[in-house]
C-alpha cells in the first residue's frame, strides 16, 4: 500500500515555494530575458528554452511523486484541494481542477478505493456530494508535502500583477497554437529488420 510505504511527515497543501522552487540558478540564466527589439530569432529561442525548462522541471517533480505513491498526479491535485477545503462539493472540485465531471468522478472513485477520502451526501441536498480526507489521506498529504502538488500554484502566486498578466497572455497564446491531442492519423508501424552493414540493426516503416 502506498500510504504505508510513505510513513509520517508534514502537510501537503501548498507544495510550492516560489519561482526559485522551479528554477535553479543555472536555469534562471536560461530563462532571463536579454532580448533586444527586433531580434526575433533570439526571442524565439529564449521562449522555447523557457517553455522546455518549465515542462521538464514539472515533469521531473510529478514523476517522482507518482513513483513514490504509485498514484497519478491528478489524484494528488484532487486530494490537496479536498484537504484544503473539508466538505468540498464534488462539483466545486471539478471547477477548481478545470476537469470535466466524468473525469473527476473517476479520480474520486480511485481516491476512495485507496481509502484517502470519504464521500457523503449533503443533508440539505442529497444530490450534492461532500468530500473529506481520511486519516490515511492526511498522512499522504503530510508525507508528500513539498514534492510537487501546489508547487506551480505557489510560484504563480509569487508573481507580480504585471508578471501574471504577461504569463497568462503568453502561455495562453502558446496553448492556442498547440494541438489538444496527438493527430488522429495512425503512426507508421516500425519493425526491426535483420542486422545490416557493419552489424547494426536497422528499422523500417511497415505500411
Amino acid at each position: 500500500m502506498a500510504g504505508s510505504r510513505l510513513g509520517h511527515g508534514g502537510t501537503l497543501c501548498a507544495l510550492l515555494t516560489s519561482n526559485s522552487a522551479l528554477m535553479s540558478p543555472k536555469s534562471k540564466r536560461v530563462t532571463k530575458r536579454t532580448s533586444r527589439p527586433g531580434n526575433r530569432a533570439q526571442l524565439e529561442n529564449e521562449a522555447l528554452l523557457s517553455a522546455r525548462a518549465l515542462v521538464d522541471r514539472m515533469r521531473t517533480l510529478y514523476r517522482e511523486l507518482e513513483r513514490m505513491t504509485e498514484a497519478p498526479i491528478s489524484m494528488h491535485r484532487a486530494l490537496l484541494c479536498i484537504g484544503n477545503s473539508p466538505g468540498l462539493a464534488a462539483s466545486m472540485l471539478a471547477t477548481q481542477l478545470g476537469m470535466q465531471r466524468p473525469a473527476v468522478s473517476h479520480v474520486l472513485k480511485n481516491l476512495a478505493r485507496r481509502g484517502w477520502i470519504e464521500r457523503s451526501r449533503s443533508e440539505g441536498d442529497q444530490r450534492s456530494v461532500k468530500l473529506h480526507t481520511t486519516a490515511e489521506g492526511q498522512q499522504i498529504l503530510r508525507a508528500t508535502a513539498g514534492r510537487a502538488v501546489g508547487t506551480l500554484q505557489r510560484a504563480v502566486r509569487s508573481l507580480s500583477a504585471r508578471e501574471l498578466d504577461q504569463v497568462a497572455q503568453g502561455i495562453g497564446a502558446l496553448l492556442e497554437r498547440l494541438p489538444v491531442s496527438p493527430p488522429s492519423r495512425p503512426a507508421s508501424k516500425v519493425r526491426r529488420s535483420s542486422r545490416g552493414v557493419g552489424g547494426r540493426t536497422t528499422a523500417r516503416s511497415a505500411r
